[in-house]
């Protein structure tokens, strides 16, 4: 079974199933809890011979199986570098459409250090490059936001009004979200005159990240200043 069909039986992104295999991204008690039916259904619950059910471990894998994620990378790429995170900048948003479960193509964004302050464990990191006004005056066209993955598994659980990045089949969206049913969110723009609330239907969405921090591509225009010096 490869990382796709693991995936769809887990009701998991491929892209977080990569990320645990590797140990970039911690087993939650939910999916820890679909593994276990997942091993009953296929016979596979008696781990005790070495059975790698997160794909065939290549020799190089085996020897660093015990190193976290980063390590590993940092050992193969022969770099001593803080935690890089890939930026998907406005150019890059096409193809992220297309390609954001294919590890080569994720590989190949540019990437940058996290924020001070941040510890980048327990979870899968992004930047994401806003394009368009929809979001005005909250978020301006240029700016970059960072934002963490939301687990499939946890979809049901969003939190109304906050701002999240959302990946359908065929668009990249920044939006706060209200979730009307476990079927069916409300996308909200801040610029609702111009853009008003739009019905999404969650099994059209392939990834959801939940805004974390903001970068200004520009500083805000100033109040009016009467000047009294």
């Amino acid at each position: 079974m490869n990382q796709a069909d693991f995936a769809r039986e887990l009701k998991m992104s491929r892209e977080l199933i990569n990320k645990i295999e590797r140990g970039k991204s911690p087993i939650s008690k939910r999916t820890a809890v679909r593994l276990k039916s997942l091993l009953e259904k296929y016979s596979l619950n008696d781990l005790s011979h070495g059975v790698n059910i997160l794909g065939k471990a290549s020799q190089e894998e085996s020897r660093h199986s015990n190193q976290p994620y980063l390590l590993q990378r940092r050992e193969q790429k022969n770099i001593d570098s803080p935690f890089l995170v890939s930026l998907v900048a406005i150019k890059a948003q096409a193809g992220y459409i297309k390609g954001y479960e294919q590890v080569d193509y994720m590989d190949s964004l540019e990437k940058y250090s996290l924020p001070l302050g941040i510890n980048p464990t327990g979870a899968v990191w992004r930047y994401f490059e806003i394009d368009g006004d929809s979001m005005e005056p909250t978020l301006g066209a240029g700016d970059v936001v960072l934002a963490t993955m939301v687990p499939m598994e946890d979809w049901n659980d969003i939190k109304n009004f906050s701002v999240y990045i959302i990946l359908t089949h065929d668009q990249l969206l920044i939006k706060r979200l209200y979730q009307k049913s476990r079927t069916e969110w409300v996308m909200i723009s801040d610029n609702e005159e111009a853009y008003p609330q739009v019905l999404l239907p969650t099994e059209g969405v392939k990834q959801l990240w939940l805004f974390r921090r903001q970068i200004r591509s520009r500083i805000p225009q100033p109040k009016e200043f009467k000047i009294t010096a």
